[in-house]
């Protein structure tokens, strides 16, 4: 891009005039720069531009500033422009040359949404989400609300007895808020199985799938979380748990307190900032974790740092409530953000532009065209 044409792109930008369709052009120029091994050219005065983008983001989706992290800034403005500069910013981590934008779509599908299935103690199911929602629960003794922000939220409302369990299927999330105030946000194809009412010395459940907790603290009641695999014993802290079965290894990424992951007579502490990983072998290890990629699901994003297109396309059919044909997968990894709210073949044009695959959709599948 010439030197002048670029100056005055960044003038607009500066000055809060810059249209969708100019920060636009500048990401394409960012991205191609970028691919092409090239220096980006910085007019003199830029200092504070991308904080300016940024900003312009929270103002125009309504989202709140995420924490900063390396090539986001310029990911997070381009969410302001559709799909073309959406794309620009989701790369391979290995250099590919760029296709046409060719994904074959036979069935589009929309996003997922809040909904889940609610069964009591006694077996009865409530499906939550749905316009009667808050009268069915009213009648089981629970409270069903909105909160301000628009998400769904469920609440015991006074001393019962037994298990519920709440269970999301693919394409759905939900947030619980539990009898002792603790908040559980469950991504898609996942399930919480909890007591109506925490007695005793700890307040147990067992989680399948993915979950975000946020723990009411209570040092006389330690919080215990049981997967298929593991514990995870807290007293009072934001972590997450990503136990999907089909996963090659259970993660638990603390955010905030201390948390203590035990498995097959294994144990250590977790500080925030760590992630415990429990393989299918039952070996188990922590590492520095990178916390806004774990939590992105909740968050509304799809956020891949270094993961591999067999991980992306998992987590893409259980938002979109499609299957992946995973026999032929390339080994690629992808560094990037994609919303959760655009449908899938967005999505999956937005993989297609960084090069190196393209993909078809039909009778519900996923398939790697060759």
């Amino acid at each position: 891009m010439e030197q002048e044409k670029l100056q005055h792109l960044f003038g607009k930008i500066s000055d809060g005039t810059a249209t969708d369709e100019e920060m636009a052009l500048y990401l394409r120029y960012c991205a191609s720069a970028e691919q092409e091994g090239e220096r980006m050219l910085l007019p003199p005065g830029t200092k504070g531009v991308e904080e300016r983008m940024l900003e312009a983001i929270h103002q125009r989706t309504g989202r709140g500033k995420p924490r900063r992290m390396r090539w986001y800034w310029y990911a997070a403005a381009a969410m302001l422009t559709g799909l073309i500069a959406l794309a620009v910013y989701l790369k391979p981590a290995r250099h590919a040359a760029r296709p046409a934008l060719a994904t074959a779509v036979q069935q589009d599908l929309p996003a997922g949404s809040d909904k889940a299935v609610l069964t009591l103690a006694n077996g009865k199911r409530i499906t939550l989400g749905t316009a009667d929602d808050e009268a069915l629960a009213r009648q089981a003794g629970l409270r069903v609300y909105r909160s301000d922000s628009g998400e769904i939220v469920y609440e015991a409302t006074g001393a019962g007895s037994g298990f519920h369990e709440i269970a999301t299927p693919r394409g759905g999330q939900y947030r619980v808020v539990l009898q002792d105030g603790s908040k559980v946000w469950l991504n898609a194809a996942s399930s919480l199985r909890y007591p109506a009412t925490f007695t005793g010395s700890t307040r147990t459940v067992q989680l399948k799938g993915e979950a975000y907790f946020e723990i009411a603290g209570n040092a006389r009641q330690p919080f215990i979380v049981q997967t298929p695999s593991q514990q995870v014993e807290v007293l009072g802290t934001h972590f997450n748990v990503n136990a999907y079965e089909d996963n090659t290894h259970t993660q638990t990424t603390l955010l905030e307190g201390r948390v203590k992951v035990s498995a097959g007579g294994n144990g250590l502490i977790l500080r925030p900032g760590e992630q415990a990983r429990l393989t299918h072998q039952g070996a188990l290890s922590k590492a520095p974790a990178d916390a806004n990629a774990a939590i992105a699901w909740k968050n509304g994003y799809f956020i891949f740092n270094e993961t591999y297109l067999t991980e992306v396309l998992q987590q893409l059919s259980r938002w979109y409530d499609v299957e992946a044909d995973l026999k032929t997968i390339p080994t690629m990894r992808y560094n990037g953000v994609i919303p959760r709210n655009v449908p899938l073949s967005k999505a999956l044009e937005m993989l297609e532009f960084t090069g190196g695959v393209k993909f078809s959709v039909n009778n519900n599948k996923i398939s790697i065209r060759h």
